[in-house]
């Protein structure tokens, strides 16, 4: 049989084949080679080029550990993001709030039509029959001095017949007023306990509007089947209000706290607190329409509260101011009566024998022009200056009396207390 032959160009073909495949190799081989040098340059020297698991006891860790320890840190910083300034505040002044239920004893008499018609001709002959019930109402305080002084409302605790207080971890203490400053709305009760947790008071002079407010307080305590207090959160709405009295209210209140901090029925007499946790005010009433918050609320000033514990603790009462002065705006009639040119002023109306007015040197029939300097334009100007004066407090008058001028200073007394 004839020996078959291979073509040339097809063993040329197959060389060049081997040659492309040798030479990639020995490419590839380069590569790797300088891939490891440099690694080996990167590792300082004696470290191995593979990571190496330490024991615990050396301070290493796994690759497993290091991730759960990132993942703790993550949790830590998000339970650091969620205690802000607010949750600080609240749990610095939540203890110290409590829940006040106060109990009316009322009596009264089940009568009939017929006995009405004879009581008119045999007056007190005709039998009754009484009976006595219990009105409960609540409203909030916050506890101010560990020995158990709590500031409230003097409408909270008004007519109250029975005061009990609970705190916030359920132990509970009769109440018993101390003190009652209607024209502030507030009061002063004290507990008998001792190492009680306590709120403290910040000047409420330096609050800014815009700033975090929160009230805290039991509304609609009646309906909860705890004793923590409840937390609303808002801002300070405006300060120094003024609110005149109406025919539904005849209570004036002047230089109040406004905040949009919901504040319920079951609210009044509890604090209203700042982001670093302290007091700067005394949650009294809201406008609202529905008889719930429509975020107007508003909150007696610290200042006040503090003024009310430091004379009850020097004095055990509070003292009222007391000028003995009675007097009345001018009007167009009394100022061509007086002969005026300028009709800005009140007339003295009368002035009480050994007074403060009558030692200062005024008289009736005196028009005071100013007091401290402010022109007495109408009786609102005049309320709001006496308003927050106390037992101490001088008052510089300007005057005018048969066209002369004269001032003087009325340093106010207490209030005689036959006539309190």
């Amino acid at each position: 049989m004839a020996q078959r032959r291979v073509p040339l160009w097809t063993a040329a073909l197959i060389g060049l084949l081997l040659g492309l495949l040798a030479g990639s190799a020995w490419l590839l081989w380069r590569e790797r080679a300088a891939v490891t040098r440099g690694a080996s340059a990167q590792e300082p020297a004696g470290r191995p080029a593979v990571p190496v698991e330490l024991p615990a006891a050396a301070g290493g860790g796994s690759a497993v550990e290091e991730r759960s320890a990132a993942g703790d840190t993550s949790g830590e910083q998000i339970a650091l993001s969620r205690r802000t300034a607010i949750v600080r505040a609240t749990q610095k002044v939540a203890p110290a709030v409590v829940s006040i239920n106060v109990i009316q004893h009322q009596t009264y008499a089940l009568r009939s039509p017929s006995l009405d018609f004879w009581e008119r001709f045999m007056p007190g002959q005709t039998p009754r029959r009484t009976f006595q019930r219990d009105v409960q109402s609540l409203g909030s305080g916050v506890i101010v001095s560990a020995d158990g002084y709590v500031l409230t409302n003097h409408h909270v605790v008004e007519g109250a017949d029975e005061i009990i207080l609970t705190l916030s971890d359920g132990r509970q203490f009769p109440g018993r007023l101390l003190e009652t400053v209607e024209r502030y709305d507030l009061a002063l009760l004290k507990i008998d306990a001792q190492d009680l947790p306590v709120a403290t008071l910040a000047p409420s002079a330096d609050l800014q509007i815009g700033e975090w407010a929160i009230a805290i307080g039991s509304p609609f305590g009646y309906l909860l089947a705890d004793t923590q207090p409840t937390v609303t959160v808002g801002v300070i709405s405006a300060l120094n209000r003024d609110i005149k009295s109406s025919a539904q209210n005849t209570r004036q209140y002047l230089g109040m706290i406004q905040t949009d901090a919901a504040i319920n029925p079951g609210n009044s007499g509890g604090p209203l607190v700042d982001a670093a946790g302290e007091v700067v005010g005394i949650n009294t009433f809201i406008f609202t329409e529905s008889g719930g918050s429509i975020g107007i609320g508003f909150a007696v000033p610290s200042e006040r509260a503090q003024w009310l514990i430091d004379e009850v603790r020097e004095y055990g009462r509070y003292r009222a101011p007391y000028s003995g002065l009675y007097f009345q705006q001018l009007s167009g009639s009394l100022v061509r009566a007086f002969g005026l040119k300028d009709p800005v002023g009140f007339v003295v109306l009368e002035v009480d024998e050994g007074s403060p007015a009558a030692k200062a040197g005024l008289r009736v029939g005196d028009i005071i022009r100013s007091i401290d300097g402010v022109p007495l334009r109408t009786r609102d100007t005049v309320t709001r200056l006496i308003y927050e004066a106390k037992v101490g407090t001088r008052l510089h008058y300007v005057a005018e009396r048969d066209g002369e001028r004269l001032e003087g200073d009325i340093v106010l007394e207490e209030w005689p207390r036959s006539e309190r």
